[in-house]
């Protein structure tokens, strides 16, 4: 006697074959997943750190087929002034003078070519009275 829902063919249970489907449409389904958690891990990076009273944080995201670089300072007051330099290994993304806002703060964003990944971006943040301060992201 064949119980419900099984069907039989030729001697052949069907069930068998919808539980073996259904374990590979898992299979592919947890592979998938665990490509797509990869891929966004590799698709952002951040690093944050202090320099003497000032705290920083560099980021490099995918975004339109290239990398969007931001840093940020966060010094002790308004009104300061600092020189900016943010780089990708040797090549100069974005430099100049910067006067941190009403919050103390100095944001920066430049674009470049590949992945996050595939290179080092620094940034070096020089008050007008004092030392460097630099942020490095990647390897």
């Amino acid at each position: 006697m064949t119980p419900p829902g099984v069907v039989r063919r030729g001697g052949i249970v069907q069930k068998k074959a919808v539980i073996g489907g259904t374990a590979a449409a898992a299979v592919v389904i947890g592979l998938g997943a665990c490509w797509a958690i990869d891929r966004s891990v590799e698709a952002q990076a951040t690093e944050r750190g202090t320099c003497g009273s000032a705290t920083w944080e560099l980021s490099a995201e995918a975004e339109d087929g290239g990398t969007e670089v931001s840093a940020e300072l966060q010094s002790s007051g308004p009104g300061e002034a600092w020189e900016v330099a943010l780089l990708r290994g040797d090549t100069s993304l974005l430099t100049g003078a910067r006067t941190t806002d009403e919050d103390g703060e100095i944001d920066v964003d430049a674009f470049s070519s590949g992945n996050p990944g595939d290179a080092t971006y620094s940034v070096t943040f020089t008050p007008a009275d004092g030392e460097p301060c630099t942020a490095t992201l990647g390897s």
